[in-house]
């Protein structure tokens, strides 16, 4: 592997990272739009959202959060064959790799959560309160 491959490599890897990161942001930000919303409906306030709104909202955030655990399971793959390629130690990136796929099956119960619970309009603080799962 020559040294241009070698870092365009890495470069793909790294990129992906920061848009992953980015994406993780604006994730926690619909969190904290559906958060303060169901602080006012605690509150008995008006809300901003609907239930019907706030569950979508809710749904999609997770479907989206659950693209961004499989986008970042990837990237841990592509960083693992890369060191692999370089005759470096892989031995925590074969950790990473197994937290990923812990992510991944957290991932997926927080959308099972919200998804069971999509007829329910009157959406529970724990179906939102974790912007990562």
């Amino acid at each position: 592997m020559n040294k241009e491959e070698l870092q365009n490599r890495q470069l793909k890897i790294i990129d992906g990272q920061l848009i992953g990161c980015i994406l993780y942001i604006i994730s926690i930000i619909v969190s904290i739009i559906i958060i303060l919303n169901q602080r006012k409906s605690a509150l008995n306030k008006d809300q901003f959202l609907t239930g019907r709104e706030s569950q979508t909202i809710a749904l999609a955030n997770k479907i989206f959060i659950l693209l961004l655990i499989i986008f970042f399971f990837y990237l841990n793959f592509e960083s693992y064959h890369l060191a692999k390629d370089t005759s470096q130690d892989t031995s925590a990136l074969e950790l990473q790799i197994i937290g990923s796929v812990l992510s991944t099956a957290v991932g997926l119960i927080g959308l099972y959560v919200v998804a069971t619970n999509f007829q329910n309009t009157n959406l529970q603080t724990a179906e939102i309160e974790n912007p990562f799962a």
